[in-house]
């Protein structure tokens, strides 16, 4: 992303607010490889700590609160200005009430393309157990396993709910979905979810998720890279592996139906 501008850095994340130098979109990078957090996201962060930057210097150089201080001497944090080893700190809202600014922007500037060839794949290594009935084919999905290297992992809450719902779209992709289509006219033959099949909680079992990735710094300033498609693309194989491990039977066209196992 070209530039974007946020306020101040260090508030509570109510009152954060990010907003974008012009009234037109910046250009940026294409959304490939799930690296928007990653990319954008690094712009961000460093808008942020521009516009933190300011904020320090503005106690420094303004209306009488840090003036002559060492910037050495400055730290932000709670949403405050502190003075360490004085025991004085003061709110961005203080600071800029008292020299009568009503916001701070700074700008952020992180083109992935120009930084060069960098570290920017993510990993993963997934493990399925499967039973299937010997006399009716049918394939069950008992247990998986999926460890990921993404990085530096921003949000553990929304990523371990992004992989689960990879997870899921792997285990339709390799046991249910089928996209078919009409030979003469071209069109598809399921309209709704009716006829087309996609996984309910009840075909999936307890899925474990784990994080072993740390903080890239190869990849981008945020220290994180994508992680979208990973948790999906390696679902089927790690599945069409353990069904062979169990019967056998090497499948090579998904989904796995009961009829290319009997």
């Amino acid at each position: 992303m070209q530039q974007i501008a946020a306020d101040t850095l260090g508030l509570p994340a109510e009152k954060v607010s990010v907003r974008l130098g012009n009234t037109r979109l910046p250009k940026s990078h294409p959304s490939i490889g799930s690296a928007t957090l990653a990319n954008a996201g690094a712009s961000v962060m460093l808008a942020a700590k521009a516009a933190r930057d300011k904020a320090i210097e503005l106690a420094r150089t303004g209306e009488d609160v840090f003036v002559y201080s060492n910037v050495d001497e400055i730290v932000v944090r709670d949403g405050k200005i502190v003075l360490e080893g004085r025991n004085f700190e003061i709110t961005y809202e203080e600071l800029l009430a008292r020299n009568n600014i009503s916001s701070l922007t700074g700008d952020g500037n992180y083109d992935p393309i120009a930084e060069g060839p960098k570290a920017t794949l993510s990993f993963s290594a997934v493990f399925a157990e499967v039973h299937v009935d010997p006399d009716l084919g049918l394939v069950r999905l008992s247990r998986f396993v999926g460890a990921y290297d993404c990085g530096q992992v921003i949000n553990p809450k929304t990523a371990r709910s992004q992989a689960i719902g990879g997870i899921i779209w792997g285990v339709g992709h390799a046991l249910l979905e089928q996209s078919e289509t009409d030979p003469a006219t071209g069109r598809y033959l399921h309209r709704n979810y009716s006829g087309y099949l996609v996984p309910t909680s009840a075909d999936i079992p307890k899925l474990d998720v784990i994080f072993v990735g740390e903080f890239d710094e190869e990849a981008s300033p945020i220290g994180g890279k994508g992680l979208g498609e990973l948790t999906s693309v390696s679902v089927a194989p790690a599945i069409a592996n353990a069904v062979y491990h169990a019967t056998g039977r090497r499948v090579r066209d998904l989904p796995i139906t009961i009829e290319k196992l009997l």
